[in-house]
């Protein structure tokens, strides 16, 4: 099946001074596999995207511009950034950061909602994180009301109603 609305969660690899980081800084390997930048950039999407397909591509902000040649690769055109503030997070090489990035790009023409009630693009989701990599219950429900269908979770951690999902988590 093709989607009209694609969300994607890579499970980005992150280093730190040359070693992997772990899983909430325990020690313990991430609870998923992890990909390298390539292979993400190599991700099959067109076995997902239709020819006429909105993309949410979160991401971190040490791969803010590597997504531009990801976007590239898979032929989306960038449009705008949401930002999560997380109200937690982790202290980088003298900054705190506590927000994670969605990249809206599309390819054909754009499928959201462009009358009535719109895709905030300042901080959209001021919540406190959960779990590890879930992300906020309140993105998909704006995602998904000015979206069109249908609608898939790539890389899910679980599913989402009106949505469908893959993933190595996904029951």
């Amino acid at each position: 099946m093709k989607y009209q609305t694609i969300v994607i969660d890579p499970p980005w690899k992150v280093s730190n001074n040359l070693k992997d980081l772990k899983y909430y800084r325990t020690g313990k390997s991430m609870p998923y596999k992890m990909m390298t930048d390539e292979e993400i950039k190599m991700f099959p999407i067109n076995d997902f995207a239709a020819d006429r397909c909105d993309l949410f591509l979160w991401t971190i902000t040490s791969r803010i511009p590597f997504c531009f040649d990801i976007l590239e690769h898979w032929g989306f055109k960038y449009m705008d950034f949401l930002a999560w503030d997380k109200g937690i997070g982790v202290p980088v090489n003298g900054i705190y950061r506590k927000v994670e990035w969605v990249i809206y790009a599309y390819r054909g023409l754009m499928g959201i909602n462009k009358k009535g009630k719109f895709i905030p693009t300042t901080n959209i989701l001021s919540e406190k994180r959960g779990k590890h990599s879930r992300k906020p219950d309140s993105f998909y429900e704006i995602i998904g009301n000015n979206t069109k269908e249908p609608r898939i979770d790539i890389f899910a951690r679980e599913k989402h109603e009106g949505w469908n999902a893959w993933g190595d988590e996904v029951n």
